[in-house]
């Protein structure tokens, strides 16, 4: 199979695969495929590469390379090619070839060039004398991505999966240096998420974790609280994050364990303060942070916000209100159908709507605890410290003569509340349906805690003094960014991929290495790197070789 050119009498260019075809002692040559027809000289050698691209599909279809092999290279006439046979112009004896070791280049490819286009490589320590401590920051830094162990694990595996020897006392003299450039870090990334979008940020959302330790011990940071990992007698932190409406992080702020998360909003207006002006953005938060000292505050840094209510625990004249209201307007939210309608509380605008589907939702959660609780009952009662442990049971209960008796009378008031949702705002303008749909992309900050979680494994911490805790956090932050901007790339450019696909990709973009037992030489096997792969590279401007090459 070729390309043929054929130039038509309009003076357009037709673009053939032709293959040859031998009958008795003629040979002819059939047109198998029409690739396109070129006005231009440019227009005709685009439809020539993809023809040729196309002839070495058909070709590995016919007969697949093998594994390890690129059908590029085994059919393809291109530079690749030739540059393979060049290199492999040195005779070389299979049998005298042993693997020394396989090593993972896609993710430092891939994210170590993202970690410099963000500037982390200079930026962080300033002078060529701390040059050292950024290799170790940014070989740490990939490791989270790859594979996020202790660093005990991460210094054994970094000799083992990329070749990078890194003692662990210098991981942590490194840690130690860390901490001092936090807001330098923080600073950076806040400023490499704000250049990356468009256009001005105008939504930021805000929320809170805790994260572990296997400890009990407590220090000015660690400390016991409610744990939302469900982990209450180990000691925790808490964390607040504040992201853009797509997950790209702004900035983040650690607490002591004990900290209740209400509280933690004020400390962060500061935080925000120091990459943004607070005027020109809409806070969204949870429910958690409803309270009028936090309203109140946000009022008067002038911040705008949409807070999520809580509707049951209003006065008794905005709830009955609430209940009683039969003029709810029917409105479309991001695709569905909800029913809305405003009040005001305390100067404020208070939005309420009503939707089916959270309705169903609200019943059966309410159905399952009183399944779970019916099957406690006993003679009409129940053991009060069957149900100790779980707060969601015990509301259904009530103390009648020193027992524990279901409460039919509140269950009933639960159901007339199935379905209703409503949020807090001091945004004047807005319609209610678009703050609904800001609030409801709050979602994506519980994602982004997700990914820091179990993706990138930020807790359990296994660190015991603040500075180290501190700087862990810093490392996993640094990766979290790098992971996010990834994602805001790929979707921008190709199509979306969440990190876990985009890390399993690259974790499989390997080399071996082998040495030639007979000379002494040492070559680099690059792997065989799939569509996906090549998609990834391409968007970040990068394309990674298949020849295999003599090691320097």
């Amino acid at each position: 199979m070729y390309v043929r050119v054929k130039e038509r009498a309009t003076g357009k260019k037709s673009i053939q695969i032709v293959e040859s075809i031998r009958t008795a002692t003629q040979v002819r040559q059939k047109v198998i495929r029409h690739v396109g027809q070129a006005v231009t000289d440019r227009e005709a050698e685009e439809l020539k590469k993809l023809a040729e691209s196309i002839i070495v599909e058909m070709k590995n279809e016919k007969q697949p390379v093998l594994p390890l092999f690129s059908p590029e290279d085994v059919y393809g006439r291109g530079p690749a090619r030739r540059e393979k046979e060049a290199v492999l112009q040195d005779t070389v004896k299979v049998k005298n070839l042993r693997e020394e070791q396989r090593i993972i280049e896609g993710i430092g490819d891939v994210f170590g060039k993202l970690y410099d286009d963000l500037g982390f490589t200079y930026a962080i320590w300033g002078t060529k004398s701390d040059e050292s401590w950024n290799a170790t920051l940014k070989a740490c830094v990939l490791a989270r991505l790859a594979n996020p162990v202790s660093k005990r694990r991460t210094a054994a595996l970094l000799e083992e999966d990329y070749g990078i020897r890194v003692s662990l006392q210098k991981i942590y003299r490194m840690m130690d240096h860390l901490v001092e450039r936090t807001d330098k870090i923080k600073t950076r990334i806040a400023h490499s998420t704000l250049s990356l979008l468009p256009e001005r940020v105008n939504v930021l959302f805000f929320d809170v974790t805790t994260l572990y330790f296997e400890s009990f011990e407590t220090d000015e940071l660690r400390d016991n609280g409610f744990s939302k990992d469900c982990k209450f007698k180990e000691t925790q932190v808490v964390l607040a994050l504040v992201t853009t409406t797509g997950g790209l992080p702004i900035t983040y702020r650690l607490f002591p364990g004990d900290m209740y998360e209400g509280h933690t909003l004020i400390e962060m207006i500061g935080e925000i303060r120091k990459v943004y002006e607070v005027q020109n953005v809409v806070l969204v938060a949870d429910r958690a942070m409803f309270s009028r000292e936090n309203l109140d505050l946000m009022d008067g840094q002038g911040m705008r916000y949409i807070v999520a209510a809580r509707l049951r625990k209003l006065p008794l004249t905005v709830r009955e209100a609430i209940l009683d209201s039969d003029d709810f307007i029917p409105c479309g939210v991001e695709g569905e159908i909800h029913w809305i309608k405003e009040f005001r509380y305390e100067g404020r605008r208070l939005i309420v709507s009503y939707n089916k589907t959270r309705a169903s939702k609200d019943e059966k959660d309410r159905m399952r605890l009183i399944e779970r609780l019916m099957k406690k009952v006993k003679a009409g009662k129940v053991n009060i410290r069957d149900v100790i442990p779980n707060s969601g049971t015990k509301r259904y209960l009530v103390l009648r003569d020193k027992q524990a008796v279901v409460n039919e009378e509140k269950i009933e008031q639960d159901t007339r509340w199935d379905g209703l949702h409503g949020v807090i705002t001091n945004v004047p303008d807005d319609a209610p349906a678009q703050v609904l749909s800001r609030y409801r992309g709050l979602w994506q900050i519980e994602e982004s805690f997700r990914i820091s979680k179990h993706d990138l494994k930020m807790r359990p911490i296994n660190h015991w003094t603040p500075d180290r805790i501190q700087a862990h956090i810093l490392i996993c932050f640094m990766a979290y960014t790098l992971a996010r901007q990834a994602m805001y790339r790929m979707a921008l450019q190709r199509e979306p991929m969440s990190f876990d696909q985009i890390r399993n990709e690259l974790l499989h973009v390997q080399s071996s290495i082998v040495r030639d037992i007979s000379t002494g030489k040492r070559y680099i096997l690059p792997s065989h790197t799939s569509a996906v792969q090549k998609s990834i590279y391409h968007v970040f401007g990068l394309k990674r070789s298949e020849v295999p090459r003599a090691m320097t």
